[in-house]
């Protein structure tokens, strides 16, 4: 089918819904293109609304490695990541196995997953 992937399905988000870091800085790049709508800005959390949880924040820090190459990573892959993390806390299998992926990584000092939009992000 042509043009699979070329467009992005718009939809007026759940009054509840929680936004993740991903989503926050899309916004957040909408708007310094002027792109934002006023419906959209009325709703966009505000801009300092992310915390890391406490046992996020534990395990990286456990390991003097991990967290030395974890931060020297850009601070939106990092909130993306942390975030990615610990939306699952209540899915405690899945979210073992995303902590675990995340230190190991920080670990080899590589950066996974999708982060940043293909470098849109980045940018802006």
């Amino acid at each position: 089918m042509p043009g699979i992937g070329l467009v992005q399905r718009l939809s007026p988000r759940k009054k509840n819904s929680t936004w993740s870091e991903l989503n926050k800085e899309r916004c957040r790049r909408l708007e310094k293109l002027g792109l934002m709508t006023s419906a959209g800005r009325a709703v966009l959390p505000a801009e300092n609304s992310f915390t890391i949880d406490p046992d996020v924040l534990n395990a990286l820090q456990k390991n003097p490695q991990i967290w030395e190459n974890f931060q020297k990573f850009p601070p939106l892959y990092q909130r993306i990541r942390i975030d990615t993390v610990q939306r699952e806390k209540k899915k405690k299998a899945i979210y073992e196995r995303m902590l675990k992926r995340l230190l190991e990584n920080a670990e080899k000092n590589v950066m996974f997953g999708e982060w940043n939009d293909q470098g849109r992000l980045l940018d802006y």
